[in-house]
């Protein structure tokens, strides 16, 4: 049998369909990174950044009685503006442009044109394609709830000009608010520190009664979530105690008065006002983490997805009309946000044990990782991993 030579699967050089011969060649090839360095830190990061692109750089050469024509034929198909195909013998169809400058050198003795080429490889030019980020429109959605809810706040609220039980109402009524708030009586709320700020803050409010804008807004500014950012980001058990917190009985709306005085109603109006904006300003902070939520569990997100609205949907009912329009924009924001971001998640199922097993045989046993032992067990509130009871357990499809 015959045996091929190395040379007879070799690709005719050429660039632009002009031919040339290549004896040598040099090819650049590796991944773009950023080396971070940090104090204290012995050992760096490196961000990779991408391929890198690849440079090829060879010599090349022409021979013949025309050795002269073909060269002068390869300039000028290097001199083209734009990039062009260059066929390689050993890396095959390229579209490359030319990088630096040819340098050609002619020798009439050997009747040959010698060049060293070096181009780099050329992509399509592609612009930025314009998207709509439905996370981020969920917090700007979130952002409008707010502006909407201080607004009507500080047209209803009012203890100027009235008898002294008004004010002093609207002070209970901040008093229970901030008691709700630093009481703990939601789980997870803690985290966010409300207790530690909420008297200093209790006795701030009470000194802007007489200045309902401002007043709105410190409340606003107190509810916020900036704080949370650094400390946790359990942002979808965090959307779910707000949305808890927003269905406390101490937050409802009051019955109205049975006495109809300027200042009863008065009174009443601020209580509905009070309440109204603590209710609205917690649904701004679920929405804005819900968008944070890493919608990783479709089963989740999607639950998540329809508490949030119906609570929403709920607010609505008894919302002015700058309100009303603020809380439906966001219920759709997040309506789509949520079902977007949770379509590729993983799917809940149920797992029963056929005994009590060790989580960390469960988890190898279902995904061959045992590592996974520690999602069932805070999944489904196992008190000891060592013991799983034999019963129907929540764990991810992958």
């Amino acid at each position: 049998m015959a045996t091929s030579k190395l040379s007879d699967s070799l690709r005719p050089a050429s660039f632009r369909g002009v031919p040339f011969q290549v004896d040598s060649t040099d090819l650049g090839a590796g991944r773009r990174t950023q080396l971070h360095e940090y104090p204290q830190r012995d050992k760096p990061w490196v961000e990779d950044l991408g391929r890198a692109a690849r440079e090829i750089s060879f010599d090349g050469f022409v021979v013949g009685a025309d050795y002269v024509a073909q060269a002068n034929q390869l300039l000028a198909a290097l001199e083209e503006a734009g990039p062009g195909t260059l066929i390689h013998p050993w890396f095959g169809t390229l579209t490359v442009s030319l990088k630096d400058q040819a340098r050609v050198s002619f020798n009439n003795t050997l009747g040959q044109a010698r060049f060293s080429l070096s181009f780099v490889e050329s992509g399509e030019l592609a612009f930025p394609l314009a998207g709509n980020s439905t996370a981020a429109q969920s917090r700007l959605a979130a952002a409008n709830i707010e502006t909407s809810a201080v607004a009507d706040f500080a047209d209803s609220f009012d203890v100027a000009g009235y008898q002294d039980f008004v004010a002093t109402e609207a002070g209970e009524d901040l008093t229970s608010v901030f008691g709700l708030l630093a009481g703990g009586s939601v789980p997870g709320l803690p985290a966010l520190g409300y207790a530690t700020g909420a008297t200093a803050m209790l006795q701030s409010a009470l000194g802007l009664m007489t200045t309902p804008l401002a007043l709105g807004q410190q409340l606003a500014g107190f509810l916020g979530l900036a704080g949370y950012v650094a400390a946790s980001s359990r942002w979808a058990g965090l959307a779910r105690s707000l949305t808890q917190l927003v269905g406390s009985a101490a937050l409802v709306s009051p019955s109205a008065p049975l006495v109809y005085t300027p200042s009863r109603q008065q009174a009443y109006a601020n209580t509905r006002a009070t309440n109204a904006l603590v209710r609205q300003l917690l649904l701004a902070q679920a929405v804005g983490a819900s968008s944070l939520v890493p919608a990783t569990v479709f089963d989740e997100s999607i639950g998540l997805r329809n508490t949030l609205t119906a609570a929403l949907d709920a607010e609505a009912l008894t919302a002015t009309d700058a309100a009303y329009a603020a809380l439906s924009d966001a219920r759709g924001k997040v309506w789509r946000d949520l079902t977007e971001r949770a379509r590729d998640g993983a799917r809940l199922t149920t797992l029963t044990p056929p005994d009590t097993t060790p989580a960390l045989v469960l988890a190898y046993d279902y995904y061959e990782d045992a590592e996974r032992a520690d999602d069932i067990v805070a999944r489904n509130g196992i008190r000891h991993p060592g013991f799983v009871p034999p019963l129907p357990l929540k764990v991810l499809t992958r």
